[in-house]
């Protein structure tokens, strides 16, 4: 096998692998979409929580209050999904997003790999690390016993 030949299976695979996690996320994307869209608001609100985090210290967790969010904006509570994570329509957003991208792709005929050639990594940098500050800012407050953030540990 000639080093060519390497070279363009190792690209046929990367090309694969890249293609299958995209569809991947789309699929993910759609499966949460639709149970957040089918879970009842009212079980979400009263039901216990079930972050090993939370459960162990009484503190939330990065995630903490996402589930709740999503159900909350799927069923059109767009002011209380904000206030159980900021972040929770946002994620709940680029879910859509992703979906639409790749479903536009496919019927087009074209890769949805592209899509990630969308993605700043800086961008994503920031985004993450606001989040964990956001987290962070969550997780002293409720440990403080401060209010602001109650609805996520009640």
């Amino acid at each position: 096998m000639t080093t060519y030949e390497v070279w363009a299976r190792r690209q046929r695979r990367s090309q694969l692998a890249t293609r299958t996690m995209v569809l991947g996320m789309a699929a993910v994307s759609f499966v949460g979409l639709v149970i957040a869209r089918l879970w009842p608001v009212q079980s979400v609100d009263s039901g216990e929580p079930t972050c090993l985090l939370r459960i162990m210290t009484g503190l939330p967790c990065p995630g903490c209050g996402m589930t709740r969010a999503w159900v909350h904006l799927a069923h059109g509570d767009v002011l209380t999904a904000f206030e159980y994570n900021v972040f929770g329509p946002l994620g709940m957003a680029a879910a859509a997003g992703v979906l639409v991208y790749v479903v536009v792709a496919l019927v087009r005929r074209q890769p949805p790999e592209r899509i990630l050639d969308l993605v700043n990594p800086r961008v994503a940098a920031v985004l993450v690390a606001v989040w964990i500050g956001y987290s962070a800012v969550r997780m002293i407050s409720i440990g403080m016993g401060q209010p602001y953030f109650a609805l996520v540990v009640s």
